[in-house]
């Protein structure tokens, strides 16, 4: 079927092409409620070496080697059931991703929050920006680690507003409206064909004479009587007789053999 002939079936069940439209707008609807817009907020968080490390007079930034252990294990907390229980309880919409920053080569953590609301979002990066340090003083402490080897934390970077993310939806508005359409023009198709094929049965067909069963008699003809040739006036054909054949040829013999003597 070619698309000419798609609209053109379109056009003919207009009511069931507007009831499958109608559909997918109500499919469309719901999956922009089913999957709405969600807001994204980001920090990035620095490991400062300890003063031990760093000497009197020192530059921490010129010592952030061999930090990139203590940063994977802060991470490592934070990835476990425990943590992300404690840290989304506020919000049961709030999800959030702690991970070492690949694009830095230092001891950078990457905080990445998605929440339903912008203000959700931005309180709960909050709590995780904050949350760091205590985490990070705690697990050393655990260890005994002297207070002049404390490793401390750096605020780099924090979002202030929360960005919107509709990629979510945006996939599901497609899904909604590629599959409405879709399922509009099938069953459009299928329901034309059945409609224009009873309409074809209905219409009686003409064709050659049909021929009957060859037990049935053939009617009668009756063919007009001929009559003799006396009853129609016309002289009857008639042989002559032998001996007159006979005759003629003694006579024909004759007068051969007179030229003959002349």
């Amino acid at each position: 079927m070619s698309f000419l002939d798609v609209i053109a079936a379109l056009g003919r069940q207009w009511i069931v092409t507007v009831a499958g439209l109608m559909t997918t707008a109500a499919l469309v609807w719901g999956a922009g409620h089913i999957e709405p817009p969600v807001y994204t907020a980001r920090a990035l968080v620095l490991l400062v070496p300890s003063e031990q490390t760093v000497g009197e007079g020192g530059n921490p930034f010129l010592a952030l080697g061999g930090l990139d252990l203590p940063a994977r294990v802060v991470v490592a907390y934070y990835e476990s059931d425990i943590a992300k229980a404690q840290l989304t309880s506020g919000s049961p919409d709030a999800e959030f991703v702690v991970a070492i920053e690949e694009s830095t080569r230092g001891p950078v953590i990457a905080v990445d929050v998605t929440d339903a609301t912008s203000q959700r979002a931005l309180e709960t990066l909050d709590l995780l920006t904050s949350s760091i340090p205590v985490q990070l003083r705690r697990l050393q402490a655990e260890v005994d680690a002297p207070q002049d080897a404390i490793v401390s934390t750096l605020v780099l970077a924090k979002d202030e507003r929360a960005e919107v993310d509709t990629s979510g939806t945006v996939r599901m508005v497609i899904a909604a409206v590629g599959g409405g359409l879709v399922a509009t023009v099938v069953g459009v198709v299928a329901i034309d064909g059945m409609r224009r094929s009873r309409a074809r049965s209905r219409i009686p067909v003409t064709g050659p004479p049909v021929l009957k069963p060859p037990g049935d008699r053939p009617p009668t003809v009756r063919l007009p009587a001929v009559k003799p040739l006396a009853d129609r006036g016309l002289p009857s054909w008639r042989n002559p007789a032998p001996d007159s054949r006979d005759r003629r040829k003694e006579d024909a013999s004759a007068r051969a053999s007179t030229a003959e003597t002349r």
